[in-house]
């Protein structure tokens, strides 16, 4: 069999010799196979099935000698060399960071492609782990005289100020030694990465590479909701697990609430590097892929926030406020459909790093852009206080529907102090509904002289005064209780306060919505909230939904998302009163009257501040209103807040506007 077989084969190869062909092996096995008969074919499969793995086996071993003796005879002196020098440099590769968008889809923080410098802290360590400075100083003053003042805006937030770009390196290596990646600048332009990449002789562990910045394309509108990002600080290595040295962290904003969803997971890659840190390949060696953070969807929508900002901004200049505050929230679940601070910023200043004559600049500005007026502004609020403090009296029992006090234009406190109505007006005999609606001051002094402070605090407590909101945003202020203990802490620190509550005089200011009671615009429209859906405290908050790369999302949840405060009957009377005061026979707030297709409820306030001029008027003032719509379906909230802006009538109508834009054009 084996000397048939050997023959067989043998002329196979002579004819195929003889015609030219290459010898295919699918071609072999069918001759053969068509030239045994089918017991011979039985005898020979299992001598078969060992020839063809051998044949693979000679070629394959045939190709591997080859290749090594490639390149020992002709790359093996390139091949030493490189094993001297060279070595494998695993860097990390950093995740996109997630994008943020409206509710309805609308980019409102993206990614844009970067090339950024980096340092190699390592190329410059001894044995012992001490800066080589001599080295360090002369590759940092090279790469500073190509960077110019670019290197000089990397800090966080300007804070620190550097006299030459060594110094900035040696204080970020000293406070964190893991900052052995430091980053230099960021999206460097193609005239500079060329003059490094020709200089790099003298820039040892100096590399360039390809990488993201963030981008805020929507303006000033957005910036005190959204924040901005900045470079890794020492203080953050050790403050947050999550974070390495070449990494970007949110610093203010949804950017800081949010910060560990957006910033992914870093991967690795690894790259041949020469002695002196310099890549010698054009690409790297994927160790771990990295993993994108998770795109945030926000409750905003961005039509509804412009367009509110840019009513706030005309209103600013209109009544000279200083500035203001702007919030409309979802009566049913605290979402926020609009947060608005005035005046705004450019969030892009920070990307990168701000310097430190423009953050110096913001800083000292008199208007103070920097504050998020919507929850850190601490404000009296004027008369719109009456609405809770009428809530809490009607929910104690000292209060009802039917309650009357008369009013008259003014009366004297024990000790001298005067107490009137605004404009020194005179109401006669007023119940409930109509002392909401004509903002009476006289009657609400009336009610708490029949009652005290102390009672009346824990219900105005429960509306969230004096606490935080717990808003999905930093710097939030809490508000001041309109207490006895407060005036007396409050009086250490302030002289000219006496530490003495007076039951008549400190009462009724306080129930009027001055003298130390303080809120802030979030808390306003949170409490406006829980009187419109019957006496549930919402959670006001921006984020939304989460998303992941395979555009699978889940709610973000909140907690406690909502809290039962008074009573729906209590609270039912009061939006009746501030109905009545658009609407009703003696309102005080026509102004808001009148849209087409929709009611409105609303209070107003003006508050006072400052010094007393000659006649014993205040020449400062606070506008605010806060608005339900539609009132007979209440699903939004809208509160406006004119920091020195004037007469309360100035904030209605900026919210008459918004409220009408929003009847025609919000697809909520």
């Amino acid at each position: 069999m084996e000397l048939k077989f050997s023959k067989k084969l043998e002329q196979i190869i002579r004819h195929r010799k003889k015609a030219k062909f290459s010898l295919k092996p699918n071609e072999l096995i069918k001759s053969l196979k068509g030239s045994m008969t089918n017991g011979q074919e039985r005898e020979s499969s299992s001598e078969w099935n060992y020839l063809v793995p051998f044949l693979l086996f000679v070629v394959l071993f045939g190709f591997l000698l080859f290749h090594i003796s490639d390149l020992q005879i002709n790359k093996g002196e390139e091949m030493l060399e490189r094993s001297k020098f060279n070595q494998l440099k695993i860097r990390k590769e950093n995740a996109l960071r997630g994008v943020i968008l409206d509710r309805n889809g609308t980019l409102l923080a993206r990614n844009i492609a970067s090339m950024n410098v980096y340092i190699s802290v390592e190329r410059y360590l001894d044995e012992k782990g001490y800066i080589d400075t001599v080295h360090l100083e002369k590759a940092c003053n090279t790469l500073g005289g190509i960077l110019g003042d670019l290197w000089k805006g990397q800090d966080a937030e300007g804070k620190t100020e550097y006299s030459n770009l060594s110094e900035k390196i040696y204080s970020q290596y000293l406070n964190n030694t893991y900052f052995t990646e430091i980053l230099v600048a960021q999206n460097i332009d193609d005239e500079l990465a060329i003059k490094i990449k020709a200089a790099e002789n003298e820039l040892p562990g100096v590399y360039i590479d390809s990488g993201s910045k963030r981008e805020y394309p929507s303006g000033v509108a957005f910036s005190h909701l959204l924040g901005y990002t900045g470079t890794v600080t020492a203080e953050d290595l050790k403050a947050l697990s999550y974070v390495d040295s070449t990494d970007t962290v949110g610093r203010t904003g949804v950017e800081k609430e949010y910060d560990q969803n957006l910033i992914g997971i870093d991967g690795e890659i690894a790259w041949e590097v020469d002695s002196l840190g310099r890549r010698v390949q054009d690409e790297g060696y994927i160790v771990k892929e990295p993993v994108a953070g998770e795109n945030l969807y926000l409750t905003i929508d961005m039509a509804v926030q412009q367009k509110l900002y840019d009513l706030m901004e005309k209103a600013v200049v209109d009544y000279k406020a200083v500035g203001g505050a702007a919030v409309v929230e979802s009566v049913q679940n605290g979402e926020l459909i609009a947060l608005v601070s005035n005046p705004g910023f450019d969030n892009n200043l920070f990307v990168g790093g701000i310097s430190q004559s423009e953050y110096k600049g913001l800083l000292e500005n008199p208007r103070n852009p920097l504050l998020n007026r919507a929850i850190a502004a601490q404000m009296p609020p004027g008369s719109t206080f009456k609405t809770i403090v009428a809530a809490s009296g009607l929910e104690a029992g000292v209060l009802t529907k039917n309650t009357v006090y008369v009013s008259r234009a003014g009366y004297t406190f024990t000790g001298g102090a005067p107490f009137q109505e605004y404009g020194n007006n005179s109401y006669g005999p007023l119940n409930l509904i109509d002392a909401i609606s004509v903002s009476s001051n006289i009657y609400f002094c009336e009610m708490i002289r029949r009652w005290n402070m102390d009672a009346l605090v824990p219900y105005i407590k429960e509306f969230g005064i004096g606490e935080y909101t717990n808003i999905d945003l930093s710097g939030e202020a809490p508000g001041r209780l309109p207490s006895p203990e407060n005036k007396i802490e409050l009086s250490k620190s302030s002289p000219w306060l006496e530490p003495v509550w007076y039951p008549e005089g400190d009462s009724c200011n306080s129930v009027i919505g001055q003298g130390i009671t303080l809120v802030t615009p979030i808390q306003m429209a949170n409490w406006t909230s829980a009187i419109a859906n019957g006496g549930i405290l919402n959670t006001p908050h921006l984020g939304k939904t989460f998303e992941n790369e395979k555009k699978e999302r889940r709610d973000i949840q909140f907690s406690p998302l909502q809290k039962k405060i008074l009573s729906e009957k209590s609270l039912s009377t009061v939006l009746e009163g501030m109905w009545n005061a658009v609407n009703g026979p003696r309102a005080t707030i026509r102004g808001l009257s009148g849209i087409a297709g929709l009611t409105v409820a609303a209070k107003t306030g003006t508050a006072e501040f400052g010094q007393l001029n000659k006649k014993g008027e205040y020449e400062h003032t606070h506008a605010w209103v806060t608005t339900v719509f539609p009132y007979d379906n209440p699903k939004y909230v809208l509160t406006i807040f004119l920091e020195d802006g004037g007469q309360s009538y100035n904030a209605a109508k900026v919210a008459k506007e918004m409220i009408i834009w929003m009847k025609d054009n919000a697809k909520l």
